[in-house]
Formats: C-alpha cells, structure tokens, sequence
C-alpha cells in the first residue's frame, strides 16, 4: 500500500483531473485522494466513505487501482476497529490475486484483534514461506502480537524463529535478541556486524547501548555515524533521545532541531514533541507551551500530546 497523503483542497484536485481526462476514472481518483488525506488527517470514517464511493465508481469492471483502493478500505476498517470488515476485504483481495502476501499480512493482523489466533497464524505463515530470509516480516509479525495482547506468545515466536533460522545475519541476530530483551548477546551480534554506513544498524547497535544504561557510547556511535555519513533525521532523534537520558538537554535540543531542519515527513512528528518536551526538562514552560500548540496543530489526535499541553497550561 503506497502513502502520498495530499495536502491540496479537494476542489483543486477535482478541476485538475476533470480538465485533464473527464469520466468516472476521475471521480475514482477524486474519492481516493479525499480518503488518503481524511487518513493523514486522522479522519478514519471519513477514509472509509471516501474509499468506499472509490470503488463504486468501479461499476464492476476491476483495475489495479481497485486494489490499491481496497488495501486503504481494508486498512482503514482495522483503524477503526472494524475488523471483521476488514478480513472481508482482504478476501475479496486474496480471492482474486492469492500470492498477494500483503493482503495475507494485514488479514492476520486483523484476526488477530478479532481473536482468530489460528487464522492470522496459518496467513502469517504463507507470508512468511514467500521470502523465509526477510527477516522484517518475523519482527513485524512479532509487533503484530503484542499489539494483540499476546506478549509472551509474540516472545516465544520471535526467540523460535532466532534458535531455527539456518542463515542469519549477525544483524537480525542482534536485533531479535534486542527485542528478546537480552542485551548482551544483542550487542556481541551487532558489533560482529556493525556498518556505520547503515543508519538502522547504527540505530539498533546505539539503543542496545542504552538499554544497559552506557549512554555515552550510544551517543558516540551516532556522532560518529552523523559525521562520517552526513545528515539522518533517525539518527538525530536517537541522539536526542540519549543526550536527554544523560540529562544534557541542550544537546539534545540541538540535535531534535538538526533533525526538524531536514524536514523529513517520517520523522517530524517524534522530533517536533521530543522537542517539546526538552524545552519543557530546561524548564522553560513558556516556549515548551508554544512549542506543544504548534505540535497539536500538526498532530491534534495526539491524547497524549493534549494533556501534556493541558498540564504545560498550568505551569
């Protein structure tokens, strides 16, 4: 499923494709765009309405746009809860192409929450028997778990998938043990495999480093990758996160502001709040209060974000 949330007005994008090629293929398009962005906009039924008049405008006749739309009809039901619509989905998409593992991938995560603990493990198995060796899929199957609930079955899954892989990488070595919560081990495997060229190995070695607590090596370890590499708005925030654990907050504002500087979309969400939140450790409540609104006006479904606004209100 590709993301290209839209920011134009919905009017702009209705005359532009109007004028550009006329018929119901546009009013598909209009629908799916309004969708994409009532998505970034946290606008989960409105998604659902939008994606839904999409493929009415189909009258039938299924395209690989239909697919595409189905995969956000079928996603945006799971946000909203509506899981057993979303597996109906996800059907009707395996039905028609049956070596879609994508589909396979987000209908387990929906069983899951739905509590066909037998479905979602018999469609994460197809997904997994496509590509054994990519060993993402076994760390987001692992997330998917404990997203349900299922924390110490998501543990016994991920440490059986480490102890019957018959060719690993040091690197997913080290980051199953990482996850596994054992440390030293994950730190042996990612050394045995460090890149300082990789900004997620950089990544994963820096935070195995702090969670035994050796911040300053982890804050080396993404200096270094920052000055040999050039500028990574990942590799920023992780400095920020551990310049603030060393309690250096000016540090660390430097570095989340290094990062905002790159305006990296993936990123900007977690650098502007950690950002916040510094202004906030330095005691300066009244940038912090600023610094907070402007975040809310970005992100307002953030709970969590409100109430510590709420409280930086007060101060």
């Amino acid at each position: 499923m590709k993301k290209g949330f839209l920011a134009l007005p919905v009017i702009i994008i209705l005359i532009s494709l109007l004028s550009a090629c006329g018929g119901r293929e546009d009013f598909k398009e209009v629908y799916r765009r309004q969708g994409i962005q009532a998505l970034d906009e946290g606008n989960v039924k409105g998604a659902i309405e939008s994606f839904t008049a999409a493929l009415n405008e189909s009258r039938g006749v299924i395209k690989d746009v239909d697919y595409d739309i189905n995969y956000y009809l079928g996603y945006s039901y799971y946000l909203n809860g509506e899981y057993d619509k979303a597996i109906e989905v996800f059907d009707a998409i395996v039905g028609l192409r049956p070596k879609e593992t994508d589909a396979y991938y987000y209908r387990a995560k929906a069983k899951l929450m739905a509590g066909d603990r037998t479905g979602a493990e018999q469609d994460f198995l197809k997904v997994t028997s496509a590509d054994p060796k990519n060993y993402d899929v076994y760390i987001d199957i692992y997330f998917c778990m404990c997203d349900a609930g299922y924390t110490a079955d998501a543990k016994a899954y991920l440490q059986a998938t480490l102890e019957n892989a018959k060719s690993m990488s040091d690197y997913d070595k080290g980051r199953m043990c990482y996850y596994l919560g054992d440390y030293s081990n994950a730190r042996v495997y990612l050394e045995k495999g460090k890149d300082m060229s990789d900004p997620d190995t950089i990544l994963m070695l820096g935070k195995t480093y702090e969670a035994i607590s050796d911040y300053s090596y982890a804050a080396s370890l993404y200096n270094q990758y920052l000055t040999d590499k050039g500028n990574n708005a990942a590799v920023y925030n992780q400095l920020g996160v551990c310049r603030m654990k060393m309690e250096d907050y000016p540090a660390a504002l430097s570095a989340f502001e290094s990062g905002l500087n790159l305006q990296d979309a993936e990123w900007d969400q977690e650098l502007m709040y950690n950002e916040a939140v510094t202004y906030e450790y330095m005691l300066d409540f009244a940038t912090a209060r600023d610094k907070m609104k402007e975040y809310l006006n970005k992100y307002p479904k953030d709970d969590a974000a409100a109430r510590e606004y709420e409280f930086l209100l007060t101060r």
